[in-house]
């Protein structure tokens, strides 16, 4: 009998000590990869700006444009529905509006981290009628299904994007 709690005991003990250093490493890897995604920060755009733009099917470009001192380039397919714009900060705006009463977007971050692209929604999306999801990964009216915009937050290779689809 002594024997047999020998065994469970120190069975028990490595691993609770490989729990321990997993955990342990977890932390660890954590807290760098955070300090590495979060390492830019997006200009916080002041009130008159806001207000002057409320009504823009061009908010995103004019606060690209002036907060980042212009684009790179744009691209247009030839479709002209469909519009990229590549930003001196790496941030690609790609814009389709082949249908009437829907407009979608993709905006890639590179480099920023997910609080960062929550104040953007929450500065160019806000709404009485939209609500997040626990995570903050989905911006979306309350009743789903309801016409408004239906904003994600996703990872690429290179970092975080929003996907927005906006309809009547």
């Amino acid at each position: 009998m002594g024997i047999m709690y020998k065994r469970v005991s120190n069975n028990f003990m490595k691993t609770g000590i490989k729990i321990l250093c997993f955990i342990t490493f977890c932390n660890l890897f954590q807290t760098k990869l955070v300090a590495q995604v979060c390492s830019k920060k997006l200009p916080v755009p002041d009130k008159t700006f806001l207000n002057n733009i409320k009504n823009s099917d061009k908010a995103e470009i004019e606060y690209f444009e002036k907060y980042f001192g212009g684009r790179a380039n744009s691209t247009e397919n030839n479709n002209e529905c469909k519009k990229t714009y590549n930003f001196k900060n790496g941030i690609v705006y790609k814009r389709e509006e082949c249908s009437k009463s829907e407009i979608e977007g993709f905006i890639f971050f590179p480099g920023y981290c997910k609080y960062e692209l929550v104040k953007y929604v929450e500065w160019f999306f806000k709404t009485e009628w939209n609500s997040w999801n626990n995570d903050k990964t989905s911006y979306q009216p309350t009743e789903n299904g309801d016409a408004g915009c239906y904003i994600e937050i996703k990872q690429y290779k290179k970092g975080l994007y929003i996907k927005y689809i906006c309809s009547e």
